[in-house]
């Protein structure tokens, strides 16, 4: 793993959506540093001789142009633990993100559970003092 297998799998994207050399460089862009990769600098990087994972806009400009899957993007370049498949990988984004929308979504029911039952509470307090069967205003407002 490493800057060769980047460069096939840009290579392999750029193909398949019928790119060029020149025409992948132009839809990249402008880089921080001011410069354009051209046809050559595409090239080089395909070829594995570009230091990509030193450049992370440049990474991240590849990876939207051509649509690269992130997760498949990050093993070609830097690798996967051993034993560890990126269907793995995508497994465990997918579980993760399951768990962080339950997690959120129980947290927000609580929070709706709260600001129901803060709604209801001075009501109930209220009509409790009016009847002179409850605790005060005052008293439920400490209560609260």
């Amino acid at each position: 793993m490493g800057r060769q297998d980047f460069g096939r799998l840009v290579r392999r994207k750029r193909t398949e959506k019928g790119l060029s050399l020149g025409l992948l460089g132009i839809r990249i862009g402008e880089l921080p540093s001011g410069a354009y990769l051209d046809a050559t600098g595409v090239r080089t990087l395909e070829n594995g001789g570009r230091a990509i994972e030193d450049d992370q806009e440049l990474y991240e400009r590849v990876v939207s142009v051509l649509e690269i899957d992130p997760d498949e993007a990050h093993a070609a370049l830097f690798g996967l633990p051993e034993g560890i498949t990126l269907e793995d990988i995508k497994e465990l984004r997918r579980t993760a993100s399951e768990r962080a929308a339950t997690r959120a979504l129980t947290a927000a029911n609580r929070v709706a559970s709260l600001e129901g039952a803060r709604s209801a509470a001075p009501q109930f307090a209220t009509d409790q003092a009016v009847d002179g069967k409850g605790p005060s205003r005052h008293q439920a407002r400490e209560a609260a």
